[in-house]
């Protein structure tokens, strides 16, 4: 019985090794460089640069730039620095701002209503999240239910879209602090 486990066991130890992922490697600067040029270099149009724009107001290019961010991913695939995950992460939000914007409200908030609100509640300027707060989303909320196009129906999608829309800022400060611990230089904006 015992020489049956091990011949059992045998093969598992042998071919095992290479079933197992590998070690992580260190994470250096070096690596995170390297990890950033190579989602850099999956991108294939000057569109992508239009990713903190998203959702954009076109469909057509919307759409165009959704499938540029799916393409970015898959290339990317697996990382080991938090500056990259955190930029994965950033870039897949956007397709998830623009996926909920088209399919929830784009039929309500128009570039008219969105400057209403706006003019109402102030802008959300990049990189100041504190301005994300309670008192500025009922502010947005208040100002969404007047627009002509928009029902109850769009306050949650609404909601949603501003805490993704916030969780964007915050990676973006994440991500500048990892880029400036790794010492990343950046090829391109993004």
């Amino acid at each position: 019985m015992f020489q049956k486990f091990l011949i059992l066991l045998f093969p598992l130890v042998v071919f095992g090794q290479r079933i197992w992922p590998p070690e992580s490697p260190v994470v250096t600067d070096q690596l995170c460089q390297e990890e950033y040029d190579k989602i850099i270099g999956c991108v294939r149009t000057p569109l992508f640069a239009k990713i903190d724009d998203m959702p954009l107001p076109d469909p057509i290019k919307n759409q165009e730039l959704v499938n540029e961010i799916t393409h970015v991913l898959d290339c990317s695939r697996l990382l080991y620095c938090n500056s990259s995950r955190i930029l994965q992460s950033y870039i897949s939000n956007q397709r998830w701002i623009s996926d909920h914007f088209h399919a929830t409200l784009s039929d309500c908030l128009t570039f008219e209503a969105e400057r209403k609100i706006i003019e109402q509640c102030g802008g959300i300027e990049e990189l100041q999240c504190d301005l994300f707060n309670e008192s500025n989303l009922l502010c947005h909320l208040t100002e969404l239910e007047k627009q002509p196009n928009c029902t109850e129906r769009h306050v949650e999608p609404y909601v949603r879209l501003y805490t993704a829309i916030r969780s964007s800022c915050v990676m973006g400060i994440q991500w500048r602090s990892e880029m400036d611990r790794h010492h990343i230089k950046e090829k391109r904006t993004i």
